[in-house]
């Protein structure tokens, strides 16, 4: 299940998913069965950046680039390729929001120290 039709299965079984910094809130808690639970907790990520795209009024298609620009910011593309930095540089290039350019400067920083 993707995070849209997680987001949607949520609002069917009358919960509301928020994010809460790196949580993600499922109100109310004691309506939210166990299974259903550990669905949630799996995608946790992939929930929480589509909230965030939502919240931000960016496309769909954009919140999979929240969470992989906060991975650059973990350092989880620290020993990337040119190849790969320069994929990432192009996409994250055309979303227009906080996290994204943030990654982008790591990027470029990354880039730079690897050319000197």
């Amino acid at each position: 299940m993707n995070a849209e039709a997680l987001y949607i299965e949520a609002t069917r079984r009358g919960l509301r998913l928020e994010p809460r910094g790196d949580k993600l809130a499922v109100l109310p808690g004691d309506r939210c069965p166990p299974d259903f639970a550990n669905v949630l907790r799996a995608h946790k990520g992939e929930l929480l950046s589509w909230l965030e795209a939502r919240a931000a009024q960016l496309p769909p298609d954009c919140a999979p680039w929240l969470h992989i620009a906060r991975q650059i910011l973990a350092g989880e593309f620290d020993g990337a390729d040119r190849s790969t930095r320069a994929s990432l540089t192009i996409c994250l290039r055309s979303i227009a929001h906080p996290l994204c350019r943030r990654a982008l400067d790591r990027l470029m920083e990354a880039t730079s120290r690897r050319e000197d």
